[in-house]
This record gives C-alpha cells, structure tokens and sequence, in this order.
C-alpha cells in the first residue's frame, strides 16, 4: 500500500506527462499556414490570462478607426508585435489608424512639456499671502 504523498507524486506525473503529450497548435506539424498569416509562438503568449483560446496563427484584419472613421488595415505582423513582444492583452484589438495615433502622441507630449514649463516657473511672490488668506476663510 502506497502513502498519500507517493500516491499524489505519481497522479502529477501522469498529469505531466499527459500535458506534455498533448498537440497544442495544430499548425505545429503542418510545413504550410494558410496563405498571409504569420505563425503565433504560444511561448510569447504565455503572459495571457484568459478562457478562451490562443491563436495559432495572425491574419491580417480590417477596423474601423474610432476618430476618423477611415477603414484600416491591421497587419499580421502588427499583430504578432503587440501580442508576443509588447505583451497586449490577447482581447485587445486596434481601434485608431497611425494618423489618429499620431495626433494623441502630439497632444500628451505637448501637455508634458507644458506641465514641466509650469513645474520650473518661480511661485507668484504673494502666493504665502494668498495661502494664509485662504486658509483663514476656511476658519469661518
């Protein structure tokens, strides 16, 4: 009679091995992926929490922009850039063209500027009275 220790050890091993069995991409042993795709590496993906499957290969997509409203392409090696070597979130799709994008990046990198402007401008010399004053008004 085997203990419950020696018991578990040998239900984990099957289980691993069992795993180690399993086909995962079905494109694994396939020379050929379907015409413009680009194979997913699901070693890269591995940073994916999620129920649903992982793909096996990127194709290209079309969207929508969400400003423009102009029609775009999403490419397969796009794709494989944002999941596999930035690491985004295997739901996630795009929604803006690189115009569009463009545009956002111009406005934070102005509004930094900006604040860093404001954050090495002197203090109004009154600005301790002003603060005295108003600390006051919040006394009455």
């Amino acid at each position: 009679m085997k203990s419950g220790k020696k018991r578990k050890q040998e239900i984990l091993a099957k289980r691993r091995a069992k795993q180690n069995d399993v086909l995962l991409n079905p494109y694994e042993d396939m020379q050929s992926l379907p015409e413009g795709t680009i194979r997913a590496d699901h070693k890269e993906l591995s940073h994916n929490n999620t129920y649903g499957p992982l793909p096996y290969f990127y194709i290209d997509k079309c969207y929508i922009c969400v400003d423009c409203k102009s029609e775009e392409m999403w490419s397969a090696r796009d794709q494989k850039w944002w999941y596999e070597i930035a690491k985004g979130c295997i739901d996630s799709t795009a929604i803006r063209c690189f115009s569009c994008r463009n545009i956002i990046k111009a406005e934070k990198d102005q509004q930094k500027s900006h604040m860093e402007e404001k954050a090495l401008e002197k203090p109004h010399p009154n600005k301790s009275f002003l603060q005295k004053l108003d600390r006051n008004k919040r006394k009455i």
